[in-house]
């Protein structure tokens, strides 16, 4: 089996960047992706919520089942179960039923600035169909390396665009 821990991290608000988001803004728009991944992942088609838990009225936990487009996931799978576990303000923890991991957070960056924020993810890809060190695992480490970074590129774009459009305020 290959297993690739990729990790990528993008400034959310780069210089010129408009409308500029806002922590509380971001937050907003990663609890709508974790409820509807079909929203900011070309790949998925489909989200629907199995179960949640609730500490008071806040969401610390959910379980969901993901519908992938036809070639949209890199092992193959047609849809993935995950529970996904909130640590508001800044992550997402993600865990498949297969034990495989993804991480989402927002976090400071160096600047003064409160926007100065960026947006990581780390995935854990898991491939047990694939021998670790061959040629076919190299390939889909780049695979995998290019679907990081397009993830976290298209989560800032899709957070700009529902703050712009008003869906999230």
């Amino acid at each position: 089996m290959a297993t690739f821990n990729l990790s990528y991290t993008a400034p959310i608000n780069p210089p010129g960047a408009s409308p500029v988001l806002t922590q509380s803004q971001i937050w907003e728009c990663i609890k709508r992706k974790v409820r509807h991944a079909e929203h900011f992942v070309p790949a998925i088609t489909k989200t629907e919520i199995l179960s949640e838990s609730k500490e008071g009225e806040t969401v610390v936990s959910l379980k969901r089942r993901i519908t992938f487009a036809p070639g949209g996931h890199p092992a193959g799978a047609e849809n993935a179960v995950e529970t996904c576990h909130f640590f508001e303000p800044c992550r997402v923890d993600f865990v498949g039923a297969d034990g495989s991991a993804i991480i989402n957070a927002v976090s400071q960056g160096p600047g003064v600035e409160a926007q100065d924020l960026n947006y990581t993810y780390i995935f854990e890809w898991r491939h047990p169909e694939l021998e670790a060190g061959s040629e076919e695992a190299a390939k889909q480490r780049e695979a995998d390396w290019a679907t990081t970074q397009l993830a976290v590129n298209a989560t800032i774009a899709t957070m700009r665009r529902m703050v712009s459009e008003g869906v999230v305020g």
